[in-house]
């Protein structure tokens, strides 16, 4: 993950830049960010590499009309968020996918193997499975925690209020941690 405190490189600082130049900065910073964000918005490897792709496309187009307003970084994540966004509400409209609430999430079974420690990958595995159960703007909001934005950069790309983003991301890390630790570490 990129330093979310680090400077961008100056040749992100979007003055000269063409719409070319400004692409192929952004992706060299963000561009392995952008594909481990967009895992959390597909599955399917062949359709997560079709959104990544889609996600690219938009954000090329996206910089004839950056004028600076915020960071790249942020736009960078503004713009994968809509395609995101776009791509969940077309799979809702061709699925009848059943997402669950904060609340259903809590009530699922934790995992009672009594195993202290897996494997990296299957803990994220489980993780990643469980997020994307969430509903579309928790599923978002967590994402978007998880690649280290703060509240306010949350709320500047889903809309929401930052002190919204705060309570949602407190909860659905309460929700994601009792899940994964399994009954024992609910108080």
């Amino acid at each position: 993950m990129t330093n979310p405190l680090a400077a961008e490189p100056p040749a992100l600082r979007m003055s000269d830049a063409s719409q070319d130049e400004a692409y192929q900065q952004a992706v060299q910073w963000h561009g392995r960010d952008l594909a481990r964000f967009v895992a959390g918005y597909e599955r399917d490897a062949a359709k997560r590499q079709e959104l990544l792709q889609e996600v690219h496309v938009a954000l090329w187009q996206s910089f004839a009309g950056f004028r600076g307003q915020c960071s790249v970084r942020t736009w960078v994540y503004r713009v994968a968020h809509n395609v995101g966004a776009t791509h969940i509400q077309r799979s809702l409209r061709k699925a009848d996918r059943q997402y669950l609430t904060l609340e259903e999430i809590e009530s699922l079974p934790g995992d009672d193997t009594g195993i202290e420690s897996t494997e990296r990958r299957i803990d994220l595995a489980r993780l990643f499975g469980l997020i994307h159960r969430l509903q579309p703007l928790d599923r978002e909001v967590m994402l978007l925690y998880l690649e280290d934005l703060d509240a306010a950069g949350i709320g500047d790309i889903t809309g929401l209020s930052a002190r919204n983003v705060a309570t949602k991301v407190h909860r659905i890390k309460k929700l994601l941690a009792a899940q994964m630790n399994g009954p024992e570490a609910q108080p």
